[in-house]
């Protein structure tokens, strides 16, 4: 048999990959048949290891002229070569990584079986510790909540002393009809109408109906003419430079304190020039006023509109004390727009203001615009317990807080004037439940 591996070495005289040229391969004494080349036309065309060469051989030069080309190529170089130990270092981080979760696995699962469920039992004890735990943490230091609550509800409503409570009425619930308003309407007069009529209508007088649409008696009415009703009697006018406060009651004999609730002011009771604002039971000064003398402060006069009376409840009677821990005074009773009674202090200090009844704070802080609160400044509501709750507002400072049960006579508060208040005073009012469309007047259920 022919020794195939012989006649391979014979065919095969010589093999070579290098590039040679046209001089080189003649200077060969050999035959073309004695020499095996990969590609017949290596001499005359380039291939890729040539190429190759090539480059590395004009790389090593650049490499050995030491310019900034030089640098950049043994930057790139350097950064290449880490690359590639990165890689080394991830692949071998992972495979032990790969490695723990496989013996963390075995472990799990040789447990699980040999254990007949303790482990379950263990991670269970463990996750219910730390639920625990959490709601400790939570409960220790959780922020104070508001709790909104419906007059209905307000009995089984449960708050901690951190708390708030707020109570609002639903979607649902109707405006009482003896409800006065609180800002001036636009009427358009229809056939048969008459200036006394249309006063008779909105509960106002008719000289209020005159002054507020610039008219005189003698004056007739328009089809379809729009008159301006306010909500109470009183005149509407427009701030010029200088007015204040004071200055308008003075003016159209008018109570100041009435003024900063009708326009919800609040300290220092800045007035806009050129706006309108309503004076809840001024006169023009064209009209003489009888005024009357009273050991009544300037700040607290009396107001000319007296209590609506009424009866109390027969079923809780006259259970509220005075809302004042010193010597005070009325200054403003109950009316449409001021669904209270305002007691100023008389004794030259400032005493505190105390519970009407016993019961418990639902709510006490400041009263913030949107809420049911909104301008009484510092106020506490306090739910007697029979179906009525009490609220004083404007104080300086409070004593008690949302939750804390409080005694008849207990101080809740240090008088003041907060919010929107005129003068050092409490406004005190009893609600039917807690909404203020309960809100109704205390003086019959006073002692």
């Amino acid at each position: 048999m022919e020794d195939i591996g012989s006649n391979q070495n014979k065919n095969v005289a010589g093999l070579s990959f290098k590039d040679l040229s046209k001089e080189e391969k003649d200077s060969f004494n050999a035959t073309s048949g004695e020499f095996l080349f990969v590609n017949e036309e290596i001499g005359e065309k380039n291939s890729l290891m040539d190429a190759r060469g090539k480059f590395i051989q004009f790389i090593n030069t650049k490499k050995q002229r030491k310019d900034v080309f030089a640098f950049v190529i043994e930057l790139l170089s350097y950064v290449y070569t880490r690359f590639r130990v990165a890689l080394i270092l991830l692949s071998v981080l992972f495979d032990i990584f790969s490695d723990f979760i496989n013996f963390f696995k075995d472990k799990i699962v040789k447990r699980m079986f040999w254990g007949r469920g303790t482990f379950l039992k263990s991670a269970l004890q463990v996750t219910l510790s730390f639920m625990v735990f959490i709601l400790i943490i939570s409960y220790v230091y959780r922020r104070p909540v508001v709790i909104e609550a419906s007059a209905d509800t307000l009995a089984s409503v449960g708050v901690l002393e951190t708390d708030t409570i707020v109570a609002t009425a639903s979607l649902n619930t109707l405006v009482p009809k003896d409800r006065g308003r609180t800002s001036t309407i636009d009427y358009i007069v229809k056939r048969g109408d008459t200036i006394s009529s249309i006063a008779a209508a909105n509960n106002v007088s008719t000289q209020t109906v005159l002054w507020a649409n610039d008219m005189s008696e003698n004056d007739y009415l328009k089809l379809g003419q729009t008159l301006a009703i306010p909500p109470q009697d009183g005149v509407i006018v427009k701030v010029v430079k200088g007015d204040t406060v004071e200055s308008l009651a003075k003016k159209y004999s008018a109570n100041a304190a009435d003024i900063v609730d009708a326009a919800w002011l609040e300290a220092p009771y800045k007035l806009t020039t050129g706006v309108e604002i309503f004076i809840p039971n001024g006169e023009m000064p064209t009209v003489i006023a009888k005024r009357t003398t009273t050991s009544t402060p300037s700040s607290y006069q009396q107001s000319s509109i007296k209590y609506s009376g009424g009866v109390a409840d027969p079923n809780v009677g006259r259970f509220l004390g005075w809302p004042v821990g010193g010597p005070s005074a009325i200054s403003r009773g109950f009316f449409s727009g001021h669904y209270g009674i305002d007691f100023y202090p008389t004794g030259g200090s400032r005493p505190s203001v105390v519970s009407a009844c016993a019961g418990t704070v639902i709510s006490a802080g400041w009263g913030y615009w949107g809420t049911n609160y909104g301008g009484y400044g510092y106020y506490t509501h306090v739910d007697c317990g029979n179906g009525y709750t009490i609220l004083n507002g404007h104080m300086d400072k409070l004593y008690v807080s949302a939750g804390q049960h409080v005694g008849k006579g207990q101080a809740l508060g240090l008088i003041g004037a907060t919010g929107v208040a005129y003068g050092v005073h409490t406004h005190f009012e009893l609600r039917r439940g807690a909404g203020l469309g309960g809100r109704i007047n205390p003086a019959p259920y006073m002692q």
